[in-house]
């Protein structure tokens, strides 16, 4: 981050929707976004990564992007999740970056909580579904299985219930678009970059619409390239997210379900440089 509040002209808080074949859901999800961010303010974008969709999913966002300077339409190839998300991030101008999916099953009301825990100094708030017991049990078996195997072969702790649902800082962004040959497990390297870091806890919910990309094979086959993409650079130092921070005296938010009705506004805060932790770069002189 710059180290004067005056060196930067671009948007307090940039938001990431990597998109693929998400046509049904997309109007009430963005509607619902823009909903939440005007509790940020006015100071923001939205970058739509579109993954090589083959419905009416670029179509639409090209639309919002027509409707709202504010909003971004990103066409790539397919590529997968990863790499849109990775790409929609190189595309941003904020102080600040959230992660979000697009078929509401991230309640994008939490973006105010996590907004002020940002302005409170943590470089990474993570958001994490409490735990529930429906579901396919061979998926929660597979996704334990998973975590092992990263924690063994990658040196890196993902904390149950967290995924691509999360907001970081610049300093955090920037050092993750350093290192381009990891872009094929985001939620691995955020994880691997030391940062001041909290998780904040929500309700899990089913998809709005549609149907969910993610069968068997495809999940077998993400696993197989997220550990490859893990193990390609040497791992940094950890903080997992949750764990205490002595400097802000705090461990893990846990909060109830988040409405965006009971969420209050946030103003911008006057910003400050936050403290840049060994092995992420500063952004000064941006």
């Amino acid at each position: 981050m710059s180290g004067s509040t005056s060196a930067r002209y671009g948007p307090l808080l940039s938001v990431v929707v990597a998109c693929r074949d998400e046509v049904e859901v997309l109007p009430e999800f963005h509607a619902t976004l823009l909903a939440d961010l005007r509790r940020v303010d006015g100071c923001w974008e939205i970058v739509y990564a579109d993954d090589g969709s083959r419905d009416g999913t670029l179509d639409t966002l090209r639309a919002f992007a027509a409707d709202d300077s504010r909003v971004v339409c990103l066409p790539l190839d397919r590529r997968g999740k990863d790499a849109a998300m990775a790409a929609g991030l190189a595309r941003t101008a904020g102080e600040c970056v959230v992660f979000v999916d697009a078929d509401l099953q991230h309640p994008t009301s939490l973006l105010v909580p996590m907004f002020e825990q940002y302005v409170r100094g943590f470089e990474q708030v993570v958001a994490r579904r409490r735990p529930v017991h429906s579901g396919r049990v061979d998926r929660r078996f597979g996704s334990r299985v998973f975590h092992l195997l990263v924690r063994i072969f990658c040196d890196v702790e993902l904390t149950e219930g967290t995924g691509d649902f999360r907001l970081v800082s610049r300093p955090v962004a920037d050092a993750a678009l350093a290192r381009p040959r990891q872009h094929g497990f985001m939620q691995g390297l955020f994880s691997s970059l030391p940062s001041r870091s909290i998780c904040l806890d929500y309700d899990w919910r089913p998809r709005a619409a549609g149907r969910s990309a993610w069968g068997t094979v495809a999940l077998v086959r993400y696993g197989v390239r997220a550990l490859i993409a893990c193990r390609s650079e040497s791992p940094q130092p950890l903080l997992t997210p949750g764990v205490a921070v002595p400097a802000l005296g705090e461990a893990v938010i846990m909060t109830r379900s988040v409405s965006a009705s009971a969420a209050p506004a946030v103003r911008r805060p006057e910003l400050r440089s936050p403290s840049t932790t060994a092995g992420v770069r500063s952004t000064s002189g941006r």
